[in-house]
């Protein structure tokens, strides 16, 4: 066998030595967290797998991929991705979860790889690159602060646009290092087809895959420009053409999507302004890196949405310390570059990845799964200095570390295998979460739990009075177990008329009114579940924001509806129409009215939808958004109720 073979099988062997067991704990630990169930976004997302009878055509295929919720480009190859799991809804979430784990698996291959390039670059010994890649990659597969992006389903989308970006991030190190052995153009055409295809399907999974140019123009910056890179001098317009423009676009758009109005009024749909999510973002970023260096065995999770508002740099005062700490990281990882080079890399790549979602767009403050691909590089220190420094003692500290992660993740994946206790769990730990304590509830109720639900949903309400889902909530179930009191629905009347309405509470307001027309339902009837409608109607929340009130009158119809009170349901649809002109809703308010059986009613109100597509511009159908034929839907329908109507008639 040669040199060169026997050096192949060499390495092989060590990668199988030690990737290889590596990659089977990772499985292993994941394992428990395979039985849990769907959680929040999961439903949204995954719920219109059940539209049109499933996924189970070429139309209803484009129709589930090409019209996501989720982001601005609908996410179509994240979507396409969970048809692999299922196509009908309700349904089994292990086979998504699995997947997830998976594809985690998948990205740190791909990760291992990367690294050891980069690590190749510096002239390391290809030993000590295997070594130095493998030791990186297992703090970022095996760290417990990434099981709630793993066990999450939904978050697929975070996790597959961040495996574009790796393998995009691969093929431009590639490509990087042959320049300058003859093969230049073999070298470009690596480096662009990584960055141009990474780029798009990463995008296509989730948006913040636009920053792919950026985040390799932080590895040309530290590794490949460093005085110790093998790398040769890279053409300065294709530089220009693929990192510095890209990057240049980034800022742009996050530069033009601040809004002058918000630096002294909150977002829309949120309670901070743009000066106070710079400052809060100040101590979060701080947050995400003690919780990414320092593992753990608990972390906020999904429901960590009361966070204290920074309303200067001193009020909270932990502000001041924060921002003064991120500025002073960010420019020591600048002017140490050449000295420090991975450190640089993990500090600088880190806050290049979080640019879009922790900046200028007024999105929520916190979430753990922002730093699955900001954090990819976070452990190269680690991994360099464990091949090239003879102290046992950081050896040690780093090896401890590394058995640590996994003993933490599989004790974290075990609860998430477990719904109920995961959910009690975050109840315990963030009390003043409306979220928590409503996903604590319904998990108890749909144990069978339904006292210890109710007295759950007593105590929260009172924790927090300015939640309407808690009190609807428990509205929807006291009236169910024990009856409501004149006096308690007068609580509730109260609360309703004065707490903020927030758009998202609207589901578990249409469940109440569901529940209030319910013979079950003790101490309160359809006529209360109208006054309820009649006093959110001056509800501060609906006043702000007049755009909400379609929701109050469509619940209204709904009510009519049920009742027998065809003509008042259809002037209260016919208020949503004017309010609105929503072609969908429309047809929905329609089948209310047929499914009770008031056909003329129907009738007329899908004449008025009628009118309203008639005045709008038809959309063009496009392989990535496309809608129904309404057209041909209505003709249909409207047949169908002519003939009800003359049936009705004999």
């Amino acid at each position: 066998m040669t040199i060169k073979g026997n050096l192949i099988l060499s390495f092989t062997k060590l990668y199988a030595a030690l990737l290889i067991p590596i990659s089977a704990i990772c499985f292993l630990i994941y394992w428990p967290g395979l039985s849990g169930g769907f959680l929040f976004d999961d439903n949204a997302n995954l719920n219109q797998l059940g539209d049109f009878n499933g996924v189970r055509n070429f139309e209803t295929f484009v129709l589930f991929v090409g019209n996501g919720i989720a982001g601005p480009t609908g996410r179509p190859l994240s979507l396409l991705s969970f048809l692999l799991n299922g196509s009908t809804w309700p349904t089994d979430p292990y086979p998504f979860k699995l997947t997830n784990v998976l594809l985690h698996l998948l990205s740190g291959f791909f990760l291992y790889l990367l690294s050891r390039l980069i690590f190749l670059s510096f002239n390391l010994k290809p030993k000590q690159a295997v070594v130095a890649a493998i030791i990186a990659t297992s703090f970022w597969l095996l760290h417990p602060f990434f099981v709630s992006t793993v066990l999450y389903v939904v978050q697929r989308m975070a996790m597959l646009s961040a495996f574009f970006s790796i393998v995009g991030l691969w093929l431009y190190c590639k490509g990087r290092l042959r320049l300058g052995d003859n093969n230049n153009r073999s070298g470009y055409i690596t480096m662009s087809l990584g960055l141009g295809s990474g780029t798009l399907l990463a995008i296509l999974s989730k948006e913040n895959g636009v920053l792919l140019p950026l985040l390799a123009a932080c590895v040309e910056l530290c590794i490949f420009r460093h005085p110790s890179s093998i790398a040769r001098p890279i053409n300065r317009y294709w530089s220009w053409a693929f990192l510095v423009l890209p990057s240049f676009v980034v800022a742009a758009y996050l530069i033009h999507s601040i809004e002058p109005y918000t630096f002294t009024h909150s977002f829309g749909n949120r309670d901070f302004n743009l000066p106070e999510r710079l400052l809060t973002e100040n101590r979060i970023m701080t947050g995400y890196l003690y919780n990414l260096l320092i593992p753990k065995l608990s972390y906020p999770g999904l429901l960590y949405e009361n966070i204290e508002v920074s309303k200067s740099l001193w009020q909270p005062l932990s502000t001041l310390f924060c921002t003064l700490f991120i500025i002073g990281l960010f420019f020591s990882a600048l002017m140490l570059r050449k000295r420090f080079p991975f450190f640089a890399l993990a500090v600088l790549f880190f806050f290049a990845g979080h640019v879009l979602e922790s900046t200028t767009i007024g999105l929520e403050l916190y979430f753990e799964h922002r730093n699955y691909l900001p954090a990819i590089f976070l452990f190269m220190p680690a991994g360099y200095y464990f091949v090239t420094q003879q102290s046992r003692l950081i050896k040690g500290f780093i090896i401890a570390l590394l058995v640590i992660c996994p003993i933490f993740t599989y004790q974290l994946s075990s609860l998430w295998g477990n719904d109920l206790a995961l959910t009690q769990v975050w109840a315990k730990q963030n009390p003043t979460s409306s979220r928590a304590q409503l996903s604590a509830a319904l998990a108890l109720e749909n144990k069978g739990y339904q006292l210890a639900t109710l007295g759950l949903l007593s105590q929260a309400k009172a924790t927090i009075p300015d939640s309407l889902d808690l009190h609807w909530y428990w509205l929807k179930l006291k009236c169910r177990l024990q009856g409501v009191s004149a006096d308690e629905f007068a609580e509730i009347k109260q609360v309703s008329s004065t707490v903020p309405f927030q758009i998202h509470q609207y589901n578990m307001l249409q469940a109440t009114i569901d529940t209030m027309l319910n013979p079950d339902c003790k101490g309160v009837n359809s006529e209360n579940a109208l006054v309820l409608l009649d006093v959110l109607q001056t509800n501060p929340g609906i006043l702000q924001d007049s755009g909400r009130l379609f929701q109050l009158h469509h619940l209204k119809g709904l009510v009519y509806a049920s009742t027998n009170r065809p003509k008042e349901a259809l002037a209260e649809y016919k208020k949503v129409l004017a309010l609105r002109g929503n072609i969908e809703h429309g047809l929905i308010q329609m089948g209310v009215l047929a499914s009770h059986g008031f056909f003329p009613e129907a009738l007329e109100h899908l004449n008025d939808v009628d009118k309203i597509l008639a005045g709008q511009p038809q959309p063009s159908q496009t392989l990535f958004k496309t809608k129904l034929d309404y057209q041909a839907e209505i003709a249909r329908i409207r047949q169908n109720l002519l003939d009800d109507i003359k049936a009705s008639k004999k």
